[in-house]
């Protein structure tokens, strides 16, 4: 069996849409048994032997690039004129994963070829309820959506609730894969003893005000990993805050375990799944859930049904403080998180394309 993964984002790139089909094509051949080829935008010196890696960069423009912010939207310029090169008939199935999305647009090229076509969205498309898309552009995305899918054998996403966002009304082959954590990674981290209070891991999508004067105002330290922020609160400009800017998953880890609570932020957004959730639980910690929206609701409560190291509370200082007082001192119980392990995310989307090539 041969397999294609078609990824904008992969190894080494840092961001958290790299991480999901560099773990597959990574692990595809050596723990399921499926050869694949990779097209992605991103080069690199290091070889792997579980992949052939080709790289088309991203150089094409589009007209439609002023409305709609999707580097899919010319980098599907690009892979067309390889994939017109290429015989598609020596694949058995192609992976697009997002995002970006446009691309996904191939799946056309591929279906008739007879390629089975699995679109892994990640993250929902043509409407994200944390992008508060309008008018002609939420128009436009659904449009250009539903014919994506009409050629995909398989759509996947991290949970059902991002699936209620994806072809609504549509009958499709439906998988649910979650993002889980790298469990290659995590069995190897040594334990550390603890420099700081907390961990936040990722981008901070609204600037948490209240959080950060609990923080300034009783001497608690932050360690952040993720893309810079252009916020000012005095927080960031004290010793107590630590910004480590974008880190392998290796080195986020190794961090991580440096901190005793690990932080989640959620907006009133039922389909989150955050992928930081998975690296806190990965390492068994104490978990912070700041949510703007209903506390222990959508998929992240789902997520945390049997495991007791955490504390969910409302975006206010009184309820954060208590929080954090109550989780330092808990007394941590350790549980089993193997199920939240890439490794099992893996066997599940490799069994539905047996399936689909049986």
């Amino acid at each position: 069996m041969k397999g294609l993964i078609i990824a904008y984002s992969f190894s080494p790139n840092k961001n958290v849409g790299a991480l999901r089909p560099s773990y597959w094509a990574e692990e595809m051949k050596k723990s399921e048994g499926i050869d694949v080829d990779l097209v992605t935008v991103v080069d690199s010196e290091v070889r792997n032997d579980s992949y052939t890696r080709i790289v088309v960069p991203n150089t094409a423009k589009s007209f439609w690039s002023f409305l709609i912010k999707d580097e899919g939207l010319t980098w599907r310029k690009d892979l067309f004129k390889y994939f017109s090169t290429i015989q598609l008939e020596k694949y058995d199935f192609v992976i697009f994963t997002g995002g970006p999305f446009f691309h996904f647009s191939l799946a056309k090229m591929f279906k008739k070829k007879g390629v089975k076509v699995i679109l892994d969205y990640r993250d929902p498309f043509s409407y994200n309820p944390r992008f508060k898309d309008k008018g002609i552009k939420k128009i436009i995305k659904k449009i250009i959506e539903k014919k994506f899918l009409k050629y995909a054998d398989l759509v996947t996403t991290v949970n059902d609730a991002c699936h209620d966002y994806i072809g609504y009304n549509m009958k499709l082959n439906r998988l649910i894969v979650p993002n889980g954590f790298d469990e290659r990674i995590t069995n190897q981290v040594k334990k550390s003893k603890i420099d700081f209070d907390m961990f936040y891991a990722g981008r901070y999508y609204w600037e948490p005000i209240d959080f950060l004067d609990v923080l300034f105002e009783n001497g608690y330290s932050l360690s952040h990993a993720g893309p810079e922020h252009n916020y000012y609160h005095p927080f960031f400009k004290s010793q107590k805050n630590q910004y480590l800017g974008l880190l392998s998953q290796d080195r986020m880890y190794e961090e991580l375990m440096k901190a005793e609570i690990g932080v989640v932020f959620t907006i009133d957004v039922p389909f989150e799944s955050t992928t930081k959730l998975y690296d806190y639980l990965a390492l068994n910690k104490k978990i912070l859930i700041i949510t703007m929206g209903e506390p222990h609701s959508g998929v992240l409560n789902r997520e945390l049904q049997n495991y007791p190291n955490y504390r969910w509370v409302n975006y206010n200082k009184k309820d954060i403080a208590q929080a954090i007082k109550e989780l330092k001192q808990l007394n941590v119980v350790a549980c089993n998180v193997e199920k939240f392990s890439r490794k099992e995310s893996l066997k599940l989307i490799s069994t539905e394309i047996k399936q689909l090539i049986k």
